[in-house]
């Protein structure tokens, strides 16, 4: 079997900052949201980019993201004095692999859209188009191992083509939430929540064009979720984001929850598929959001920072 660390590379991030309002620079919030600094990301590295799911390791002081082509990277986050976000360093880069130890191949293989953090350290990874759920060993931060299937839940085969699981939280005592992007049943969004050995169906409200594209749990145990809205013409036009009470995540629910925050042009964003939170140095919940430019380069890799000011 391939060694997974023999395929990860050191990976050199370039950063330049961004206003939350290119129109407005003295803008510093929007909705419940401080803004803490925002950053384009940019790499020689043919295979940057694609970051459709992100997640915080280390206590916070590093990121790993998964792309849709079958990659992950990690990288440590800085900060500046003040506690701005200002840069990444120390990044890596590698394949997602399959069962046999081996980088995964095709599109429809390698389509990783979503991905959990248990609390033994271990990366559960949502696929779309060949829907299913692989668990990678904990590995400091990185999915870099030879992963093992993860039962999924019922009819998941049955989801839209390119409409699966984009959305997976590890919840306390050892559940799964998990929700997907345009699966609409009963016009709700089709998701799920998971004991030790069983998933359970819920069902998620949405509005207009917004669709889920990636949740995280707050220090509290609420969920945030993260939707954008997509046109066809005119590419990303909103984000939103949405905070769910840790009491309404029960089998059979119906989700809709309060609003964080709606960030629209010519605020800045991009095409948001990742997010995770971690508690700030203040107290307050902090949350990062990560952008997919689909190797588009008339889309950008953003990474955002935001301190969340009134839960």
């Amino acid at each position: 079997m391939v060694a997974a660390s023999l395929d990860a590379e050191p990976l050199a991030i370039r950063s330049v900052p961004v206003p939350l309002n290119p129109q407005d620079p003295a803008q510093r919030s929007v909705g419940r949201l401080r803004y803490l600094g925002g950053l384009h990301l940019t790499s020689d590295h043919p295979r940057f980019g694609g970051w459709s799911s992100l997640r915080l390791v280390a206590d916070g002081a590093r990121l790993t993201a998964i792309s849709d082509e079958g990659m992950w990277m990690t990288a440590r986050i800085v900060h500046d004095k003040a506690g701005f976000l200002a840069g990444l360093e120390g990044g890596e880069i590698g394949p997602l692999l399959d069962l046999e130890g081996k980088p995964l191949e095709g599109k429809d293989s390698r389509d990783s859209e979503s991905c959990a953090i248990l609390p033994d350290g271990s990366f559960v990874v949502g696929f779309e188009r060949e829907h299913r759920l692989w668990r990678y060993p904990a590995h400091d931060g990185k999915p870099d191992g030879i992963p093992s299937p993860v039962p999924s839940p019922p009819g998941l085969a049955q989801a839209p083509f390119n409409g699966g699981i984009e959305s997976l939280v590890a919840l306390p005592k050892g559940r799964l939430f998990a929700l997907t992007e345009y699966w609409i049943q009963n016009e709700l969004i089709t998701g799920w929540i998971s004991g030790p050995d069983d998933w359970q169906p819920l069902g998620y409200r949405f509005e207009r064009a917004l669709r889920p594209s990636d949740a995280c749990l707050m220090p509290s145990g609420d969920l945030v979720v993260l939707e954008r809205a997509y046109n066809p013409d005119r590419g990303i036009v909103g984000v939103r984001l949405r905070q769910i009470s840790k009491d309404a995540l029960k089998p059979g629910a119906t989700l809709g929850g309060r609003l964080i925050a709606d960030i629209a042009p010519p605020l800045t964003l991009d095409n948001l598929e990742g997010v995770d939170c971690r508690k700030g140095r203040h107290g307050a919940p902090v949350l990062y959001l990560i952008s997919d430019d689909n190797f588009n380069q008339e889309q950008r890799t953003l990474l955002l920072m935001y301190e969340l000011v009134s839960n």
